[in-house]
């Protein structure tokens, strides 16, 4: 009878054990979804392990450039950035798109973030241009590096590096993420003469930073 009674209290324990350990379990693979997730559940759900901010410029902030119909840069960003989510997690990753200035932002850890904006609508250029801290990290370079590349082969944009200004060069989200956390700027085409690329095709601007941060994150450190 004692014996039983024991078992009872046993089976009871094991089961309360178990239902703890599936909602721990259900809770962190919500927070992978959410891109939360820390390197060791990757690891155990099979995923690339690769965490990366994707920072959706001017978005919880302002709009941006803005066009003579009330096209914004913000609308724009927010597009291509979600789009560069959606891919990310079909690999496995986990990705976050995050405001322009987001809280989560100060001392961010990630292996690769990119920050996604496009030019003004006030002159009539074509082309993209990538950059990282003036004076930065050499993963950083790498990663602009592999940015500039990879882009220009996907979209077949033109590099406009001429109008590359020191606001992306000293972006403020360089100096505030953790200096772990190789970054780049990213400004996807003018909203003037790359105006229909960019509100037609924004997969396609995706793949072309998808594939910029793929280069970057397969290839070994030279």
């Amino acid at each position: 009878m004692r014996r039983r009674a024991v078992q009872r209290t046993q089976g009871l324990l094991l089961l309360v054990i178990g239902l703890t350990i599936l909602a721990g379990i259900l809770s962190a693979w919500r927070s992978a979804r959410a891109g939360d997730n820390p390197s060791w559940l990757s690891a155990l759900l099979g995923s690339s392990g690769w965490r990366i901010g994707i920072v959706a410029g001017h978005h919880g902030n302002d709009s941006g450039a803005v066009c003579p119909d009330g096209l914004t840069e913000a609308e724009i960003n927010l597009q291509v950035a979600e789009r560069v989510a959606e891919q990310l997690r079909a690999l496995g990753a986990t990705p976050q798109v995050l405001e322009e200035y987001d809280p989560r932002l100060r001392g961010y850890r990630a292996d690769a973030l990119v920050a996604i904006h496009v030019d003004s609508c006030a002159v009539d250029l074509t082309g993209f241009k990538v950059a990282s801290l003036s004076g930065g990290s050499q993963e950083a370079e790498r990663l602009a590096t592999c940015l500039w590349d990879n882009y220009e082969a996907t979209t077949g944009l033109p590099r406009h590096p001429d109008t590359i200004t020191d606001d992306m060069r000293y972006y403020h989200v360089f100096r505030q993420i953790s200096s772990y956390t190789p970054a780049a700027i990213i400004e996807l085409g003018f909203l003037s003469g790359d105006r229909a690329f960019l509100t037609e095709q924004p997969d396609r601007a995706a793949a072309g930073i998808v594939a910029g941060l793929r280069c970057f994150l397969e290839t070994p450190e030279p």
